[in-house]
């Protein structure tokens, strides 16, 4: 049971770190460049990493981080 707890708490790590990476690459990288509209962008980008953020909260709190 204690490996179920460690796997779930790691891909909870990684899923909070993708969520980051996704709102700054998404979000960012398409204001700054401006080929795309960017109120779209902003609301798609953040909602993608709002997901992955809150999906890893959620297994971080499943897997007992310490």
């Amino acid at each position: 049971m204690r490996n179920k707890e460690r796997v779930l708490g790691e891909i909870g790590k990684v899923a909070v770190n993708f969520g980051s990476l996704t709102f700054a690459s998404l979000v960012l990288g398409t204001i700054i460049k401006g080929d795309y509209d960017r109120f779209a962008m902003l609301c798609v980008g953040g909602g993608i990493a709002f997901l992955f953020i809150t999906l890893g909260i959620f297994l971080l709190s499943l897997g007992g981080e310490k």
